[in-house]
């Protein structure tokens, strides 16, 4: 198959004021050997002009990459919509921009697609991914993904929300997968702006589809994640989050949006809604207790 004649897969690239690990991440999407890409890096008003530099740098060896820079920060979640609403490819992959992939990491993506061809239940593929710390260069943590391959929709969904917490090392590089077009634009276009965005994106997903985790460290991260170092009002600052319930109030706001995501599914039954509802209810009243943040949903 010619290049021209596999599927675009768009990778989206939200950017703000990090032009030296972008240019590493930009590197490792040109050297990809899956060629029929659309690389769209989206400015996020950084101060500085290193960053629009960089790209256009690269730009003028490689014309699939594409830049925007916003005329004012837009917020993180805006930015990362953004980047999704101007692609056109048939799958699509967020690119976080202090990343890196290996260069087969959307090929053997691509492939697991092509094996389940005769099943449209697969909407998301990623790898394993691996925590680098950036001084010793050594791993510190190991991301397996989550595969719910021939699941239905409750425990698909159950075993994606247990394994934000549980079975994941928490580096949460399960956004970054390639995912089918369509399944982004739908989960997309009903995402409100709120702390923790892709978790509820996923849940939607999950209830859709299925997730397949291939077991291979094809791309890596750096820490500071921002849900592990920032309040609610900082990451609420970031994204430009302007609901005051979901700034004030993040738990019952969590379990309120995932209760939506359940009651509007189309792929659940009634008595399915309703024990889904209980154990979502149930599993984040454990988990806040837990983890001594009782203050969140006070």
């Amino acid at each position: 198959m010619s290049v021209k004649e596999q599927p675009l897969v768009s990778v989206g690239v939200p950017t703000y004021n990090r032009p030296k690990n972008l240019r590493i991440l930009l590197e490792s999407l040109i050297k990809q050997s899956y060629q029929n890409l659309e690389i769209i890096v989206s400015d996020n008003c950084s101060p500085e002009s290193e960053t629009e530099t960089i790209v256009r740098q690269l730009m003028a060896s490689d014309s699939r990459i594409k830049y925007f820079r916003q005329e004012k920060n837009i917020g993180m979640f805006y930015n990362f919509k953004f980047v999704f609403d101007v692609s056109h490819g048939d799958f699509f992959t967020w690119a976080a921009d202090d990343d890196v992939r290996s260069s087969e990491y959307i090929e053997v993506c691509l492939e697991e697609f092509h094996r389940a061809e005769q099943s449209s239940q697969l909407l998301l593929v990623n790898t394993f991914s691996q925590l680098i710390d950036p001084v010793q260069g050594q791993v510190i943590k190991v991301d397996q993904g989550c595969t719910t391959v021939g699941l239905p929709a409750p425990e698909r969904y159950k075993k994606y929300i247990s394994s934000i917490y549980k079975e994941q090392a928490g580096i949460g590089d399960l956004i970054y997968g390639v995912i089918k077009r369509d399944a982004v634009s739908k989960a997309m276009a009903i995402q409100p702006n709120i702390v923790s965005w892709d978790h509820f994106f996923l849940a939607q997903l999950a209830l859709d589809g299925e997730f397949y985790t291939i077991p291979l460290a094809l791309m890596s991260s750096a820490p500071g994640g921002m849900s592990s170092s920032k309040s609610v009002a900082q990451i609420a600052k970031i994204q430009l989050i302007e609901n005051p319930f979901f700034i004030s109030k993040p738990g019952w706001a969590t379990v309120i949006c995932f209760r939506r995501k359940i009651w509007n599914s189309i792929q659940l039954s009634l008595p399915e809604k309703l024990a889904l509802t209980a154990w979502t209810d149930w599993y984040y009243l454990t988990f806040y207790t837990s983890r001594k943040i009782k203050k969140f949903i006070s």
